[in-house]
């Protein structure tokens, strides 16, 4: 997920140029996954950042974060 405080624009941009260096990158031996645009804005490294500690001290699941919920 890529979020930050720029305009719509510039996030779409990002993900773009990154996706077309990640189809460079070696990956073998990595889970498959996919850039995704984020809806928070500005606030999203501040509440990314605070959620960190609660999952690691409050979660009986420490991979949660990377579970797929498809």
């Amino acid at each position: 997920m890529l979020d930050g405080a720029f305009p719509t624009h510039v996030r779409s941009r990002i993900i773009q140029h990154t996706e077309k260096a990640l189809a460079g990158v070696n990956l073998r031996g990595l889970s498959h996954f996919r850039l995704v645009a984020g809806t928070i804005g500005n606030a999203a490294r501040a509440m990314g950042g605070a959620s960190l500690p609660l999952l690691a001290n409050f979660t009986q699941d420490r991979e949660v974060l990377f579970k797929d919920n498809a």
